[in-house]
């Protein structure tokens, strides 16, 4: 239900908000990425200077030859035509020609087009799906997602389910999106009344399991009325 605090385990788990008690561990050794509700992004940066904001070798490499492109594009000279071979050769060691493919592929997926554009001057859903590229593209071990689904129509939801089940990551996630559940999800947990009950299967099978704990609960409500009658029977 809403307000049952399922955005806050997401934030306590990213180390964003703090837990009245107990502790989140998580291995040094995992990148973790996050995906929240209303993405913080750099309002005075272009589209793709917030996606490329990683510190990862691939990504400065295919910056770093991005802007000696254009560099040599508006001035041509000695010094651009040899800082670009530089960002060429870094680029082939680090093999980030295939990354820089990959890149683009998510962003075509996404709709996200005019890469120079300010992010200032986008609308919610356009800032969401940029966050969301910039957290595929950074190929996190443990993803953690709020509402992925949320601005992006048909096309991209199918996409996006057929690119994270073919992932080799850890998905943890807060959607409405039922169907999105169903295909990408093989576990699911309830949060109700501050318990938290865990499901394995998708959704539909949670569904199905969520049932049949119901039926067992009301059935023990009613053997303790009965109990309850017969010892106020008894009382009497």
């Amino acid at each position: 239900r809403n307000g049952a605090g399922k955005s806050t385990l997401l934030r306590i788990i990213m180390g964003k908000d703090i837990a009245d008690s107990g502790k989140v561990q998580v291995h040094k050794s995992i990148t973790t990425g996050y995906l929240e509700q209303e993405p913080a992004l750099n309002e005075n940066l272009s589209i793709i200077d917030n996606v490329l904001s990683s510190d990862a070798l691939a990504i400065k490499a295919i910056k770093a030859y991005e802007q000696a492109l254009l560099d040599q594009e508006h001035d041509y000279n000695d010094v651009t035509a040899a800082a670009l071979e530089r960002a060429h050769e870094q680029m082939a060691v680090l093999n980030a020609w295939d990354y820089e493919l990959r890149i683009k592929q998510i962003l075509f997926q996404l709709k996200i087009t005019d890469l120079e554009q300010k992010v200032s001057t986008l609308s919610g859903g356009q800032k969401k799906r940029i966050a969301l590229s910039k957290l595929l593209i950074e190929e996190p071990d443990f993803v953690i997602m709020d509402e992925p689904t949320n601005h992006l129509d048909v096309s991209m939801v199918e996409w996006l389910e057929h690119y994270l089940n073919q992932e080799k990551i850890t998905l943890l996630l807060v959607t409405h999106d039922r169907y999105f559940l169903d295909i990408v999800c093989n576990e699911i947990w309830e949060l109700d009344r501050s318990n938290l009950y865990v499901y394995k299967g998708n959704y539909e099978n949670y569904l199905e399991k969520k049932a049949a704990r119901i039926d067992s609960e009301l059935a023990s409500i009613d053997k303790a009325k009965n109990t309850y009658r017969k010892e106020l029977e008894w009382m009497r």
